[in-house]
């Protein structure tokens, strides 16, 4: 499958046809001056929902290795968005994911 890439160009005519979003996949890429100028224009770039996996596909995690799991991921997720993020935030939100899963003795 092949990749949309959108420029500016892109951007300018997607406002002049009245679109308000694009749906982001791993099929769509914005350059960055087409993601700056879908912002000025009023373009929101949303991420597409991934769904779910159901609670019988979820992993199970040694009660002893919760700690090193959730300073692992927590430390994964800055690398990845970078040093302007919450780690607050992100301790908080990989510690309710690891609390869904399933903790055996």
């Amino acid at each position: 499958m092949s990749k949309t890439i959108y420029t500016e160009r892109d951007i300018d005519d997607l406002a002049r046809r009245g679109v308000k979003e694009i749906t982001m996949t791993d099929e769509i890429y914005v350059t960055d001056i087409a993601r700056e100028r879908a912002e000025k224009l009023g373009i929101a770039l949303r991420v597409a929902a991934t769904p779910a996996a159901p609670a019988s596909e979820l992993p199970t995690v040694p009660r002893e290795n919760t700690e090193q799991l959730v300073s692992q991921v927590k430390a994964d997720v800055i690398a990845k968005l970078g040093p302007g993020v919450d780690a607050a935030v992100i301790e908080r939100i990989v510690r309710r994911v690891v609390g869904q899963l399933e903790i055996r003795n």
